[in-house]
């Protein structure tokens, strides 16, 4: 597995723990772009192959016909000059097409990343249920209880004056 697709599978399960609809939204436009640069790449290499095929027969075309270099207007000449053109406009038009699908792909990434740092967020979730905490136990002062999942009993105090965002910044350093 390349770097590449671990980063993509591991950007998908941590947006499994998100909203539902924005979950289902951000894997759809994944998997179409992964969908969709891997089509472009393929074909890609498919019209390189019927390039390469096309230079090949050019060659065995100049070797097998005794007139070649002084009437080039043979028809397996014509064909193969034809077919070699066709496939190298194709492949420049695919390449940047992939390049267009890889750069909608890593811009699906970035949206994937902030998703999951709100996500992170204290104040992002506060779609989630907020139950006090128990009689026998006090959370830390200046700290807030928040319920992760609903219907487990687990209550976690959460920090209420840093986000995940301003923990992992960079001091500067005088």
């Amino acid at each position: 597995m390349t770097k590449r697709k671990k980063q993509t599978a591991l950007l998908k399960a941590l947006v499994l723990h998100g909203n539902m609809d924005d979950r289902l939204q951000l894997q759809e436009r994944i998997n179409k772009a992964e969908r969709d640069e891997l089509c472009a790449w393929r074909a890609f290499w498919l019209v390189s192959l019927l390039g390469v095929f096309a230079c090949c027969g050019l060659c065995y075309s100049a070797v097998l016909i005794p007139e070649f270099f002084q009437n080039s207007s043979h028809i397996v000449v014509k064909i193969f000059c034809g077919l070699g053109l066709a496939s190298l406009i194709s492949a420049v038009v695919f390449l940047f097409f992939w390049l267009w699908c890889r750069g909608v792909l890593n811009r699906l990434h970035e949206d994937c990343r902030r998703f999951v740092m709100a996500m992170l967020e204290p104040g992002g979730r506060s779609a989630q249920p907020k139950f006090p905490a128990d009689a026998g136990e006090a959370p830390e002062s200046g700290a807030k209880v928040v319920n992760v999942y609903p219907r487990a009993a687990n209550l976690i105090a959460l920090p209420t004056h840093q986000t995940y965002s301003e923990l992992f910044s960079l001091r500067r350093s005088s």
